[in-house]
């Protein structure tokens, strides 16, 4: 765990499950909008309440689709997850790997629905929450409801950068950009270190979220294996040369909300 998640498991007063460091769904959620300000023990209590409806799945299960007709927003506590769209030539693109603390659906409140599905990787924990349970929750605890909205401007900040590499870094840049953006991910949320992390993904994930094929992204992990620089294998990235795939990457955390003090202060007034 890096220091900034143990200075704001300190501060809400969290208990991390012993050995392993794993949090609970509300640990998770906390971790992450706690990097922007400490909510109260009343507001702590709001969101328990409204993560009550609570739902475990199997790993690579498809849990939400496109064209559901009940709209709902998941929060995704032990586990992680991918947000994707089916297109009719059968092929997939993953919108966005979500962690634990992370939320699916934000997005389609306004919309008439996400316009994505959800899938497992590794089994999970869930909770389900209608928008007018998070309609209620902003008018009452309007900190929390200005939590929520800087977590949908991390998705969109996230989906832009993805799209950025798709469209125009290498396929090796691509593959280093993510491994990196994951890895500072998951240092918010006290999981994993700078060096390594636990990462359950398969090549034929990253192939659908970089638009690669399999094949291709097999090549690009050997040959960054190759110039010592990240080494992913048995569910673990360990970074060798992590300055290096920086610079290969052209990677900038910022846009996961790193030194950005001016949000903070927003939610602290």
């Amino acid at each position: 765990m890096n220091e900034h998640a143990e200075a704001v498991v300190r501060r809400l007063g969290l208990g991390l499950l012993a050995g392993n460091n794993m949090i609970g769904l509300e640990e998770a959620l906390l971790l992450k909008i706690g990097r922007y300000f400490t909510p109260s023990p009343s507001e702590v209590l709001a969101l328990r309440e409204l993560l009550a409806t609570r739902e475990q799945y199997a790993l690579r299960l498809e849990i939400m689709n496109d064209s559901d007709k009940q709209f709902r927003v998941l929060a995704l506590g032990a586990g992680w997850g991918y947000s994707f769209k089916d297109l009719p030539n059968g092929l997939r693109q993953i919108i966005d790997f979500l962690l634990p603390g992370d939320l699916f659906g934000l997005g389609g409140i306004f919309v008439n629905g996400s316009g994505f599905s959800f899938a497992t990787i590794t089994p999970v924990e869930v909770a389900s929450i209608s928008p007018q349970a998070l309609f209620a929750v902003s008018r009452q605890w309007p900190r929390l409801g200005g939590a929520l909205l800087w977590s949908s401007s991390l998705e969109s900040s996230i989906m832009g950068e993805r799209l950025v590499a798709i469209g125009r870094r290498s396929a090796a840049a691509r593959v280093a950009h993510l491994l990196l953006e994951l890895s500072v991910r998951l240092e918010f949320i006290g999981q994993g270190s700078s060096s390594r992390f636990f990462c359950p993904l398969a090549q034929h994930d990253l192939a659908n979220a970089l638009g690669l094929t399999a094949i291709h992204v097999n090549r690009v992990l050997r040959n960054l294996r190759q110039l010592g620089l990240v080494v992913f294998r048995n569910s673990e990235v360990e970074f060798l040369d992590r300055a290096g795939l920086v610079e290969l990457a052209d990677f900038d955390a910022a846009y996961l909300g790193l030194g950005r003090a001016s949000s903070r202060k927003i939610f602290r007034s």
